[in-house]
This record gives C-alpha cells, structure tokens and sequence, in this order.
C-alpha cells in the first residue's frame, strides 16, 4: 500500500498564488512600498503552498493585506480606489483558495481526483469577490467625495463582507 501525497492540491495552489500576484500588482499601483510589502506576502505564502502549512498560508494572507492597507495609506492616484479594492479581494481569494488547497491536500491527498470541487469553490469565492468589489466601488462612485479616508473605509468595509461571505459558503 503506497503512501497518501498530503500536499495541497495543484490547482487551488495555482491559483492561490495567482490571485497573490493579482494582490501584489495591484497594490504596486496604487503605492510602491504596498506593492513591496504584498510581495513579501507571496513570499510567506508560497512556501505555504508548497509543503501544506495553513499558518504559512494565514500569514502570507496576513501580509498581502498589510501591503493593501500600506498601499491605501500611502497611494493616490486615478484608479487607487479600484485597485484597492481589486487587490484587497485577490488577497481574500489567495487566502481562501490557498486555505482550501491545504485542507484537500490534507484530507484527500494530492492525486485525488478534486478538480470539480476545486473549482466550485474558487468561482464562487471569486463571485462572492467580484459583486463585493463591484458594490463597494458604486456606492463609493455614489456616495464618496474622492478623498482618501473614505476609500479606505470603504476597503475595510469591503473586505469584511467579502470574509464573511466566504466564511459561510
């Protein structure tokens, strides 16, 4: 009898990181110093994905949404509000995705046959993500004056919906 692979599974992993880059680039746009500390997020996470650690992958999520705060606090531009608000959901989506590749990896193994699931879950996290990007950017477009702090409220707030959305699917 052969030994199970425990490591995450391939596609969520993929992704995971995928969704880090998305985070890093974003935040790159909006501030340099945000973008070089989401970087350092990838750099936690991936080492995370590789070898099935779930606080590698927490603390990698942890500081992708550093470098979005950094970013916030420190970027300007024509489309900062929107790359924030990007990012900060691409942070979400590597975090979950890349949680969830850990916990297959861990229950069924590596070469189990997790395709649909794996996808299940990473379209609705990125429709969960999407329609929260999508909301907060209205009513930031309807309600906000263009001023920094409140884009940044409207981040947070953004990403806490998105978390608890994600947290109950």
């Amino acid at each position: 009898m052969t030994e199970i692979d425990r490591r995450p599974v391939r596609l969520s992993a993929i992704v995971s990181l995928g969704a880090a880059a998305v985070a890093a680039l974003a935040a790159i746009l909006t501030a340099s110093v945000g973008g070089v500390v989401a970087g350092l997020g990838i750099v936690a996470l991936a080492p995370g994905l590789v070898v099935g650690s779930r606080r590698l992958v927490h603390a990698g999520g942890v500081v992708l949404a550093a470098g979005m705060v950094v970013a916030g606090a420190t970027g300007a531009g024509a489309a900062a509000e929107l790359f924030l608000l990007v990012g900060t959901a691409a942070t979400v989506v590597a975090w979950d995705v890349g949680q969830n590749a850990v916990g297959l990896g861990q229950q069924l193994g590596q070469e189990a046959e997790t395709t649909r699931a794996e996808l299940a879950h990473i379209g609705a996290t990125l429709v969960v993500g999407g329609v929260t990007v999508g909301v907060a950017y209205g009513l930031y477009q309807v309600a906000g004056t263009g001023q920094p702090l409140p884009a940044l409220v409207m981040l947070l707030v953004a990403a806490l919906v998105l978390t608890t959305a994600l947290r109950q699917t």
